[in-house]
């Protein structure tokens, strides 16, 4: 399975392959290292503003 994930930091999109039961990854973002990664279809802009105005100590346990 073939799945577009967006990077929460800095937005960088990434094509990932998975086998469904997985998590979406443990891979750092290319872009900035972050490790927090959501479905790229399930975030709007709206979702993306509150996510990159937070702190990066606040979003931690943050799911979208």
């Amino acid at each position: 399975m073939q799945l577009a994930v967006e990077c929460l930091r800095c937005g960088n999109r990434h094509l990932i392959v998975r086998p469904q039961s997985s998590k979406l990854t443990d891979s750092e973002c290319p872009r900035c290292g972050y490790l927090g990664w959501a479905h790229a279809a399930s975030l709007d802009e709206s979702t993306r503003r509150h996510l990159r105005e937070r702190p990066i100590e606040l979003r931690l346990g943050t799911s979208v």
